[in-house]
């Protein structure tokens, strides 16, 4: 198929790489940043600057755009939309509102435009192997007919129902995960100060009943070594969170919890812009201070 790739950062380059290894014709649009554009160049992709003219080609319009305001900007704005084919497929693997992509979903199935709205998890890694777990919404039919084409990316796929309830599952797993890296930077500042070394913590913790996934594969790499590369930035996680709880307003649903952890998130990232663009981990860096000690490991 021929694929029109929307955002090409940490998420969009390498799943872009994985469609063109499964053989697909891949156009990328330049969005921020040159460099993915010319990888991606590099091993075979093609370069557009003009998306009314990818979109007239696209059998499937990929985004990895990470806001509704940036996706309707192209479709709508920049004229992509008019120029899409009835019967071609719009979907979008970031996270966005429920209600925002609904909205756009309609506006495209007026020109006969196939929307999948199918928010992915895992990080760049997965990305990069082809296993990312993936929420899919849209109809039945469509979801069937395209399901190859997110197993290019995709290692566990799930048809969540209509377009906004892959967005739902997102936001629930993306709120959990920033509540759960919350509570394990909490419990381990607290741990270390206590005198225990906190690979040791990590170890009981992980064979006990407070194990977890972050604990397992993401803290090892990020605040036990002090390193919060860009990795998921606390940016971006904080946007999620805040989609969240407007989910949550919007059905009625107290939020204790994600409450605390939005004002956390909002707290570190308004500490600098180093910060706000550090892996979402770097929010143990306010525990650590307050406590005055370190949680990375001693060498």
């Amino acid at each position: 198929m021929k694929i029109l790739v929307l955002g090409t950062g940490k998420m969009g380059e390498p799943m872009a790489r994985r469609f063109l290894k499964a053989g697909h014709r891949v156009m990328v649009l330049p969005h921020l940043r040159r460099e993915p554009v010319v990888r991606l160049l590099a091993e075979g992709a093609e370069e557009i600057g003009d998306p009314r003219a990818a979109g007239a080609e696209a059998d499937v319009v990929f985004s990895m755009l990470p806001d509704l305001p940036q996706i309707d900007g192209i479709l709508f704005e920049r004229g992509l939309a008019g120029s899409l084919r009835g019967g071609s497929l719009f979907l979008n693997m970031s996270t966005v509102s429920p209600q925002g992509i609904r909205r756009t979903a309609e506006r495209l199935a007026e020109r006969g435009v196939d929307v999948l709205d199918a928010p992915v998890s895992g990080g760049p890694a997965r990305a990069a192997d082809g296993t990312l777990t993936v929420m899919a919404g849209g109809s039945r039919e469509v979801y069937e007919r395209y399901l190859p084409l997110l197993e290019v990316v995709g290692g566990r796929i799930f048809h969540t129902g209509p377009v906004g309830s892959g967005q739902v599952a997102k936001l629930c797993n993306n709120l959990l995960a920033a509540m759960i890296m919350a509570a394990d930077a909490e419990v381990m500042t607290m741990g270390v100060k206590a005198g225990l070394d906190s690979r040791l913590l990590r170890e009981i913790i992980q064979a006990s009943t407070g194990g977890n996934r972050l604990l397992e594969d993401w803290i090892p790499d990020t605040f036990m070594r002090d390193r919060y590369e860009p990795g998921f930035s606390l940016r971006l996680m904080l946007k999620d969170i805040g989609l969240a709880m407007r989910l949550a307003d919007e059905t009625g649903t107290p939020m204790f919890l994600g409450g605390a952890a939005h004002q956390l998130y909002r707290m570190v990232a308004g500490r600098s812009d180093d910060d706000a663009g550090s892996d979402f981990s770097v929010i143990s860096v306010c525990y650590q201070e307050a406590a005055r000690v370190r949680i990375a490991a001693k060498t």
